[in-house]
């Protein structure tokens, strides 16, 4: 799919419970991760870790759903949520924030606006 066009109603990447990935993953759809995954990961669409799941490295998306374990840097062009049972380490820059009773989160959060996270994201989302 090129960078420009928009991704599809329900369209979604999924990394399946018994899956290691290792590398780069970019995508304009949303991304279901239930696995663990290894390296840079971005999206122009929502990102959900589930239970049980893990990310180790940097995750750049629009909105993203927290349940497992993430370490690493997360930048996120609106809302982030933190799962109850989640768990967090790392730089997070975000315009929204919710973080659930029982989640875990060690690291720094920087608030920013629609115009900082674009100017982040432009060499990525056209």
């Amino acid at each position: 799919m090129a960078r420009h066009e928009q991704p599809q109603i329900n369209e979604v990447s999924r990394v399946s419970a018994s899956t290691e990935i290792k590398g780069s993953l970019v995508s304009q759809s949303d991304i279901r991760i239930d696995g663990v995954f290894e390296g840079d990961l971005i999206t122009a669409g929502k990102l959900v870790l589930g239970e049980g799941a893990a990310i180790r490295g940097n995750v750049m998306c629009a909105n993203a759903d927290i349940w497992g374990k993430m370490e690493g840097d997360l930048t996120v062009g609106d809302t982030v949520t933190f799962k109850e049972k989640s768990s967090f380490e790392g730089q997070l820059k975000t315009i929204r924030i919710c973080i659930e009773m029982g989640a875990v989160f060690s690291g720094t959060c920087q608030i920013i606006n629609e115009a900082e996270f674009k100017s982040m994201s432009a060499e990525f989302f056209h």
